[in-house]
């Protein structure tokens, strides 16, 4: 078996550091307006879907 060691310093480092707000920001700029709100309707549904069972078994007890 081949030993490989990786040196620390090649690793590169980023030289701005942006926030979350401007990283959401770029991405929501990208992000289609339709295929965001399909996406996140479906996600509440599921949600919805899931947790009915859950809520029903807490009610019964």
């Amino acid at each position: 078996m081949k030993r490989i060691v990786i040196n620390g310093s090649s690793k590169k480092t980023s030289i701005t550091r942006r926030s979350i707000r401007e990283l959401a920001r770029d991405y929501f700029a990208r992000e289609n307006r339709l295929e965001f709100v399909a996406e996140a309707l479906f996600f509440v549904i599921i949600v919805v879907i899931s947790a009915w069972p859950i809520l029903a078994a807490a009610g019964a007890l």
